[in-house]
């Protein structure tokens, strides 16, 4: 479990960095859908939302996909949830969570390069600079031009992230179609930095989603970049 007193594993120069802190919450114009960052100083405030998130996880990974990973209660989480994690989530307008990410940079433990270390053609990073984005999901209980905004709206809030954070680049794992039919039709610059594999008889590859620092190169440029700096605090 997330353990926010524990400071050890956040990675170096982030430790203090009050922009991470206040920057948590960011909202679309269109009021069905916003998004939420959760980190190791807001999850006090934001814990309500990080345990529907970890519901919705056991949703998509356990119970939908039959992946075998562990599980307290309705909870999906794992070793890599530590307080370098920073959490993307959309959230309905029914105020529910219904898409998530997880983000770590590479200069802490992260899932790459524990279970396929030999999977990049150049090797596991470890920079600040090149994050490791996973546990990418939607829920299942939305239309399909619900999920196709949820997705939009989380994967933009996760690049202008990365833009807010020097990150140069994110490394993911999941299937093809995900990368050449959501990611790469919105716009994002996409790179296979491995061999495809087939995994759990889907096939999988691991991507690279460069980051540009110039904002008016962004991707998506008609939709608003609208900043919400905090949000009501929610209980479970």
């Amino acid at each position: 479990m997330l353990r926010v007193g524990y400071a050890r594993e956040l990675p170096k120069g982030m430790r203090r960095d009050r922009s991470i802190r206040s920057a948590n919450a960011h909202a679309e114009k269109d009021p069905e859908m916003r998004t939420l960052i959760i980190d190791a100083y807001n999850l006090g405030r934001n814990h309500g939302y990080w345990l529907d998130h970890l519901r919705l996880r056991r949703e998509i990974f356990v119970d939908r996909l039959g992946w075998e990973l562990p599980c307290t209660d309705e909870l999906e989480f794992d070793c890599f949830d530590t307080p370098a994690a920073h959490y993307v989530l959309t959230i309905d307008d029914d105020d529910r969570v219904c898409a998530v990410s997880r983000l770590l940079p590479t200069t802490v433990r992260y899932m790459i390069e524990e279970l396929w270390p030999d999977w990049p053609y150049d090797g596991c990073p470890h920079s600040m600079k090149v994050w490791e984005a996973s546990r990418f999901g939607c829920s299942a209980h939305l239309t399909h031009a619900q999920r196709q905004e949820a997705i939009r709206v989380l994967f933009r809030e996760i690049y202008t992230f990365g833009q807010d954070h020097g990150i140069e680049s994110y490394m993911m794992v999941m299937p093809k179609f995900i990368f050449e039919r959501l990611i790469r039709p919105n716009g994002y610059c996409v790179e296979y930095i491995g061999d495809s594999r087939k995994i759990d008889g889907v096939l999988t590859c691991l991507g690279k989603v460069s980051i540009k620092a110039d904002r008016a190169a962004d991707p998506e440029l008609l939709l608003p970049e609208m900043r919400q700096y905090d949000t009501p605090a929610r209980t479970a």
